[in-house]
């Protein structure tokens, strides 16, 4: 893990800025810290290095249960992952098969970033009264905002019925985001659709974000 920047003459690193010995055996070879085991709890803590310098490493690991900070200039998550989205009702939906069912995500902090792709071949039964894509890997904020989070769709095809202007947004404090259209041509309020409008071979693909 070394230190590539400028070299740390004028301001060197000295015991003093070495806490509760978080990095041990350490020297510095032509302003690269080399040979430096750091502690697995604490972490690595460089606070006197040059100002004008840049902090170079191969990887950087976060836990699996995420650490929170309240501090908003603080990273402190980073995930990759996949989930299975599920086309249907806002309740709970039975007897159903895909062709395809596949979903990506990232999650940056408070942030979540999915992906998705979903083609129905049986319908099966779907609860609820609006569709909506369901089992997102992460539960949404609880804050009372359509500012959750909101979904785009790059591909929709074989709906049961018309749809316009299709869009949909990410509900507080769950685990899916209802579909928004109009059943009318031309220019019209986005509402949550039915979830009459699935058919048996809906397909959808989807991309968007949302607060965690």
């Amino acid at each position: 893990m070394p230190y590539t920047g400028n070299k740390p003459s004028a301001v060197p690193l000295t015991s003093a800025d070495i806490a509760d010995g978080i990095i041990t055996s350490a020297k510095i070879v032509d302003g690269t810290i080399v040979n430096a085991d750091i502690n697995a709890s604490a972490g690595l803590v460089l606070t006197k290095l040059a100002s004008t310098g840049t902090l170079t490493v191969d990887n950087i690991q976060f836990p699996a249960t995420q650490v929170a900070s309240a501090d908003a200039n603080t990273l402190d998550d980073y995930e990759e992952g996949t989930w299975t989205p599920i086309l249907g009702g806002e309740g709970t939906n039975s007897g159903q098969t895909y062709t395809s069912q596949v979903g990506r995500y990232t999650k940056i902090g408070n942030r979540v970033y999915i992906s998705g792709y979903v083609k129905l071949s049986v319908l099966g039964t779907l609860g609820g009264t609006y569709a909506a894509i369901k089992n997102l890997p992460f539960t949404s904020n609880a804050s009372s905002s359509l500012a959750t989070g909101t979904v785009s769709f790059s591909y929709a095809l074989n709906f049961a019925s018309n749809v316009q202007s299709l869009g949909a947004y990410v509900t507080t404090s769950d685990t899916l985001f209802y579909i928004c259209g109009s059943a009318t041509t031309g220019v019209s309020p986005l509402n949550n659709l039915a979830k009459a409008v699935i058919g048996a071979s809906t397909e959808l693909a989807f991309a968007g974000h949302y607060i965690v």
